[in-house]
């Protein structure tokens, strides 16, 4: 039996977690919540964030981060990825010659625009590092719902170890090199999402959403091949495939916050009395940024970005999309 770290406890955590031990490995699960981690080792249950969800005894948790380095090699590091700097630098003293480091956040630095992996090279350089990214609520893989996604690492050898600790017959891995297409995908199609939920909440059509997500993709797609991705990537689990479930459905926050800006046709109300984690606001602006700096035009994001942060109205904004001159597919 092999064993697997998992730092983080909140929902994402917790299924994970459950994943884990599914495919037959031990877990040890580390919380800043004292209560968590007592819910988890004494009441086999993570109430305050998976609940009505009854957790195996091989999962045991600690508020002790070192405890989940001496227990195991394989760490999947699911804090969001606005708080994965913050976790790095503490974890630091702690990594070991042979650890391996799975990120399974999904978003963009925002005050650096930098990838997730990019944050990991350089506060944990000579670590190892796998990307986890894909179509899947984190309800859906805790109740056992056939979920693909995708795994990655530089390393063909660890994304194949990887895949044969973490698979079931209802968590389906698959396996690639390319680090930077899943980061990509699973980062900037929440803001796609976002921008999709605005078409739903604006009743603007199923044909109006259906262009923008297909037009969204090639957003992403430029900028992973500007980041030296692969495109053969970006056409799977972790780009189109998490496109289209993040960009389709009020499970998706990202979609549920863009549908509520769509209803009532301005931003800055929904984005103050949000109270839920929307990855797609912290990565729309170090997604523009990074184009910029790229020099890769990305219309929708950077008008989502104008519409949220900038103050420009949502008709104001459909009539810029609508007006950009004309092109060939694939342009």
């Amino acid at each position: 039996m092999n064993k697997i770290g998992v730092i983080g406890s909140g929902i994402w955590g917790t299924a994970l977690a459950l994943t884990a031990v599914r495919a037959n490995n031990e877990v040890l699960c580390w919380a800043r919540n004292s209560n968590v981690v007592d819910d988890i080792n004494i009441n086999h249950k993570n109430e305050k964030y998976l609940p009505n969800v009854d957790l195996p005894l091989s999962i045991k948790a600690t508020t002790d981060i070192k405890d989940i380095f001496d227990f195991a090699k394989v760490i999947l590091l699911t804090v969001s990825a606005q708080h994965t700097r913050e976790i790095m630098v503490n974890i630091k003293p702690f990594v070991k010659n042979d650890t391996i480091i799975v990120i399974c956040a999904k978003g963009i630095e925002a005050n650096s625009g930098k990838m997730l992996s990019e944050v990991a090279e350089e506060i944990l350089p000579n670590t190892q590092i796998a990307i986890l990214s894909g179509p899947g609520f984190a309800i859906d893989v805790a109740m056992k719902r056939f979920v693909s996604v995708t795994i990655a690492s530089t390393d063909a050898t660890i994304a194949e170890n990887l895949t044969k600790m973490l698979g079931t017959p209802y968590f389906r891995p698959y396996m690639t090199t390319d680090i930077i297409s899943p980061q990509i995908g699973g980062s900037i199609k929440n803001v796609i999402a976002i921008a999709s939920g605005i078409v739903e909440g604006a009743k603007f059509g199923d044909g109006a959403r259906a262009a923008l997500i297909t037009r969204g993709f090639h957003e992403m797609s430029k900028l992973s091949k500007g980041l030296g991705g692969e495109l053969t990537t970006m056409m799977g689990m972790c780009g189109l495939g998490d496109l289209v479930m993040t960009a389709s459905c009020m499970q998706s926050r990202n979609f549920s916050f863009g549908y509520d800006v769509g209803v009532k046709g301005d931003a800055t109300s929904v984005i103050r009395e949000n109270t839920k984690t929307v990855e797609g606001l912290f990565t729309t602006k170090a997604v523009v940024k990074r184009a910029l700096e790229l020099e890769i035009e990305m219309p929708i994001c950077e008008m989502i970005n104008r519409l949220l942060f900038e103050g420009v109205s949502l008709k104001d904004a459909m009539n810029e999309l609508l007006c950009r001159p004309y092109k060939g597919e694939g342009i």
